[in-house]
């Protein structure tokens, strides 16, 4: 296991060496800005570490005030609510929402956090085949009784390769049952949409039965988890979800710092515009190379190819050329795991040039 020793970015240290990094998650490149490590440092001389309480007593602070002021500007919702950690927020949608559903369903894939959440509101949980509209349609049939409703949890973006959810024909199949759909969209938000929305606005979709979780510390380079959506449902949160009330909030310096890093992604767009120019100049390669890369904008790209060995000697090798790629084992990925690539809008055109060159080499 490596260390990291500078900030994740298109250039990042591991182990006192310098490496081009197509790993992790940091798609912007805002880990490591100076202002967003500026904001942090100001709130940590001005409010310490964190408000030691819950933010059902004297907890808030103008830090955490911040970040929730910068979601609803940034997803143009009504209210957020800003907690911990991205892991949490299906557990807090899925208990916010727990009085308008009678059961769960659970794509096979989905992340662990979603699976850790589908069980705690005490109902009856149920899960279909990967991405699977129709085995979806045939499990709400079959264990759905006269006027239930159901509650779909899934990955909006898949965090192992990187595959969208079909979202629009889900909407359709639970549309019958009154049903809610309830998206962990961490690997979306910042990154898909026309504003960096996520999933529901890549899909051109929005309804009052549409809900979705996500994470600061990927795209916007913070830290925590929030939802969004109607003063109501904040409202519920705030006032009857455990892992909002119970828990103590983000420590304050990290939450200057996410505040920022979602106003810098707000107010300059053109740096979704170089993602993207480099998620197609990447995965444009990549097939050149007979690797399998989709057309969508998701920044990932990963495949498995021979046995766990070769793919760990392939990393190997990548590394000793200066160049930096995942080997996982994680959920959704085969048992052999796979080679997983992210790239960032801060690489350059001859970074990633670089990197197709050396893979054309070791593959």
């Amino acid at each position: 296991m490596r260390g990291m020793e500078s900030p994740p970015g298109a250039e990042t240290v591991l182990d006192g060496r310098r490496y081009l990094y197509f790993a992790g998650t940091g798609y912007f490149g805002l880990h490591g800005h100076p202002a967003v490590v500026r904001a942090g440092i100001r709130a940590f001389y001005r409010y310490g570490t964190h408000s030691a309480t819950s933010r059902a007593g004297f907890g808030s602070n103008p830090a955490l005030l911040e970040v929730e002021a910068r979601l609803r500007e940034f997803f143009r919702e009504d209210d957020a609510a800003y907690f911990g950690s991205g892991y949490l927020g299906s557990l807090v949608l899925a208990q916010a929402l727990a009085d308008r559903y009678d059961a769960v369903f659970v794509d096979e894939l989905a992340h662990f956090c979603i699976r850790d959440t589908a069980s705690s509101p005490g109902k009856p949980v149920f899960r279909f085949r990967h991405r699977d509209p129709d085995d979806l349609a045939k499990k709400l049939k079959r264990q759905l009784t006269a006027g239930q409703r159901p509650l779909l949890l899934t990955d909006g973006v898949f965090p192992v390769f990187g595959r969208i959810a079909p979202v629009q024909d889900y909407a359709g199949v639970i549309a019958a049952y009154g049903g809610l759909i309830g998206l962990d969209d961490s690997h979306a938000v910042g990154v898909l949409g026309a504003h960096g929305r996520g999933t529901l606005e890549h899909f051109g979709m929005k309804a009052p039965n549409l809900h979705f979780t996500g994470t600061l510390s990927k795209a916007f380079g913070g830290h925590g988890g929030f939802v969004v959506g109607k003063r109501k449902l904040i409202g519920g949160i705030r006032t009857s979800v455990g892992a909002y009330i119970g828990s103590t909030p983000t420590p304050t310096p990290i939450a200057a710092a996410t505040a920022k890093g979602i106003q810098i992604l707000l107010r300059h767009p053109e740096m979704r515009d170089r993602l993207r120019r480099n998620t197609v100049r990447l995965k444009k390669g990549l097939r050149s190379l007979g690797i399998e890369a989709d057309d969508s904008p998701v920044p990932i790209v990963a495949w498995s190819m021979g046995t766990e060995k070769e793919m760990r000697g392939i990393q190997k090798d990548l590394m000793r050329r200066g160049i930096a790629v995942a080997y996982l084992k994680y959920v959704g990925a085969p048992a052999a795991g796979v080679l997983r690539l992210t790239v960032f809008s801060t690489h350059t055109a001859a970074q990633i040039r670089r990197l197709l060159e050396e893979l054309a080499v070791v593959l």
